[in-house]
């Protein structure tokens, strides 16, 4: 009994670790001007994150575990939810469109400066807005999101509360499909309490929630209930364009009826969208053609070849990525995994939020140097000190040798003790090993 008792405390204690850590960051303010304890008390959380992560399998016998990963999931969430964003603006271009869509107008075909919006102006979020010449980037599905948040009084707090109910549904969906697969809802931390995905939604505000849910959702129900799968990946590509490289692996295991949805909403939506986007002054193009921060691989490429090179480099090799996996059958999980994956590895722009499309699917199969990247991928705001260049900020060979290379070489190291007959100490579910 005693033992029960004990092995019942530890994880109320992580949690405990956990949430002191937070509040000491929601304690913090600002987070770029304190970067260098920002990035203290982040690292301290990866401590506890990893030490969770541990001992799950010991915790699998307790009973409730997914209301606790979900009840946990929201305490650490609530305890920097009164920061005030400053790590990123995207806030501001948020809070900006959904007023503009939510007053009639079109962000897709009037930037912020455009003297036809100057009514919409304030003092506090247009003059904050990033690249305010550039027209909407986003899909039209996360721009009627923002509208919502804009009706619903478009306040900071809105837009966060609003990123925070899907970042909580996604928590509680990774604990059920965890469960469904012969795991368990523990693996779900592995997503809920991890330090990265917890600074950059509850705190900084990324919308990234709003489409993950989805993806994730079309994902779990893909062979289940494919008509509902396929709605739910048209909602996570409408809200971000990155969710579309899971569409070849779902669409193998589709019904036709699911095909035929997903191809109907989304030739006749992405038309839409195309057709405003692009053009002058497109914040899509603009992205696709010319911004670059923090990369990795897409930087060797862009060394040999130039940099539109080395763009169409990336995606022919995104391409044959995709050609490969699908005749090698790969699941749709496990494809969108790989593409989600290299599209950072390779891409020209890798914000640290980014990386929670990845750890999103890592509950199922974790990967160490992964979720090793998801701890130092912070070091892109910055080394310790608010750089002098603000969001203009790239960082240094030297600084993403760091950034990318401990990662890479946590990785070697478990390729070659698994090559050596070894095991190491992670636990993996549904008969998986280590990716």
């Amino acid at each position: 009994m005693a033992s029960s008792r004990v092995t019942a405390l530890e994880p109320a204690a992580v949690a405990l670790f956990l949430a002191g850590v937070f509040g000491a960051l929601g304690a913090l303010g600002d987070w770029r001007a304190e970067l260098g304890r920002f990035q203290l008390l982040v690292a301290v959380a990866f401590a506890g994150y990893a030490l969770a992560l541990a001992r799950r399998a010991q915790w699998r016998s307790l009973p409730s575990a997914g209301v606790f990963v979900v009840v946990v999931a929201f305490a650490l969430r609530a305890a920097v939810l009164p920061v005030t964003p400053t790590l990123s603006d995207d806030i501001h271009r948020y809070l900006w469109e959904g007023r503009v869509v939510a007053a009639g107008e079109n962000p897709y075909r009037q930037a912020p400066d455009d003297p036809a919006l100057a009514s919409l102006r304030d003092a506090d979020v247009h003059p904050r807005i990033n690249h305010p010449e550039l027209r909407a980037i986003y899909p039209p599905l996360a721009e009627l999101g923002f509208a919502l948040v804009a009706k619903l009084g478009g306040t900071v707090w809105v837009l966060k509360l609003w990123v925070l109910l899907h970042d909580l549904a996604l928590c509680a969906l990774l604990a059920w499909w965890c469960r469904q697969r012969g795991g368990s809802a523990w693996d779900a931390a592995v997503y809920a309490w991890n330090p990265l995905v917890i600074t950059e939604y509850a705190g900084s505000a990324h919308h990234d929630p709003t489409g993950i849910l989805w993806l994730v959702l079309a994902l779990a129900l893909a062979e289940r209930v494919p008509l509902r799968s396929a709605f739910a990946a048209c909602a996570a590509a409408l809200v971000k364009l990155v969710a579309l490289v899971a569409l070849p692996f779902l669409w193998r295991v589709w019904s036709v009826r699911a095909r035929l949805v997903a191809v109907g909403t989304l030739a006749v939506t992405m038309a839409i969208y195309a057709g405003m986007a692009l053009g002058e002054n497109s914040g899509l193009t603009a992205f696709a053609l010319h911004w670059r921060h923090n990369d990795a691989g897409f930087g060797l490429l862009s060394a040999w070849a130039g940099d539109t090179n080395a763009r169409g480099f990336v995606a022919l090799l995104l391409a044959g990525l995709t050609v490969a996996a699908l005749r090698a059958r790969a699941t749709p999980t496990d494809g969108a995994r790989l593409l989600l994956r290299a599209g950072l590895l390779l891409g020209p722009v890798v914000h640290p939020w980014y990386l929670g499309w990845v750890i999103a699917l890592e509950p199922l199969r974790p990967s160490p140097a992964w979720l090793l990247l998801s701890a130092t991928v912070c070091l892109g705001y910055g080394t310790f000190a608010a750089p002098a260049e603000g969001g203009a900020y790239h960082p240094d060979a030297w600084t993403r040798a760091i950034e990318y290379g401990l990662p890479a070489l946590l990785a070697a190291i478990l390729f070659a003790v698994r090559r050596r007959g070894g095991r190491p100490g992670v636990r993996t579910i549904a008969g998986g090993g280590p990716a």
